[in-house]
C-alpha cells in the first residue's frame, strides 16, 4: 500500500531519499528509492549511477552493470560511469567489456589515475606485459602529481615487480 506522502514524491525526492539511505549504509533501501526515482524519471542519470554503486556494495554486480549501462545511455561520455562499469564487468568475468570501458574512461579523461592502475592490473591478468607496464607508469606519474603517496608507493612496487616478471625495461614501456 502506498501512502499519500509517497505517491506525491518526485523522482528527485526519491533520489534524495536514496542518498540519505546510502549515507546510513542501508543499501537495500537506497536501491529501492533509486528504483522509484527512475520509474518516475527514466532519464534520471544520477539515480541509475548511484543504484549501480549500491548494487556493487551489496554485491550484486550483474545488477550494478545493468544500472551503469543505463547511465551510459544517458551520458555516454561520463568517465566515471565507464570506469565503474569496467570494475563490475571485470568482477563478473566480462574481461572484454572491462577492457573497453577502462579504455573509454581514459579516452575521456587521460588523467584518471585509478583507471590506468586498474587497466594495468587487467592487462597483468591476461599477461600483456608492455601494456601492464605502460599503464602502471602512467598511474605512477599521476599518483605522484596528485600527491597520493599510498597509491604511488603501490604503483612503484608493481612497476618493479612487473619489470622483473616480464623482463621489460620501464623506459621502453612509456609509449605503446
Amino acid at each position: 500500500m502506498t501512502s499519500d506522502t509517497e505517491s506525491a514524491k518526485t523522482a528527485e525526492d526519491w533520489f534524495k531519499d536514496g542518498l540519505a539511505a546510502g549515507r546510513l549504509g542501508d543499501n537495500t533501501r537506497a536501491i529501492e528509492c533509486y528504483k522509484k526515482a527512475v520509474e518516475l524519471d527514466p532519464g534520471h542519470f544520477r539515480a541509475y549511477f548511484n543504484m549501480g554503486i549500491r548494487y556493487g556494495k551489496v554485491p550484486q554486480n550483474v545488477d550494478a552493470a545493468r544500472c551503469f549501462r543505463e547511465a551510459l545511455k544517458l551520458k555516454p561520455d561520463d568517465a566515471m560511469v565507464h570506469y565503474s562499469l569496467a570494475v563490475v564487468s571485470n568482477l563478473i568475468g566480462e574481461t572484454d567489456h572491462a577492457l573497453h570501458h577502462y579504455k573509454e574512461a581514459l579516452r575521456i579523461n587521460p588523467q584518471f589515475a585509478k583507471a590506468h592502475s586498474n587497466l594495468a592490473m587487467l592487462y597483468y591478468s591476461i599477461k600483456l606485459g608492455k601494456e601492464t607496464m605502460h599503464h602502471l607508469l602512467q598511474a605512477e606519474a599521476l599518483f605522484e602529481e596528485q600527491g597520493d603517496d599510498y597509491m604511488l608507493g603501490t604503483a612503484r612496487d608493481l612497476v618493479k615487480e612487473c619489470s622483473r616478471e616480464f623482463g621489460l625495461n620501464p623506459e621502453n614501456c612509456r609509449t605503446l
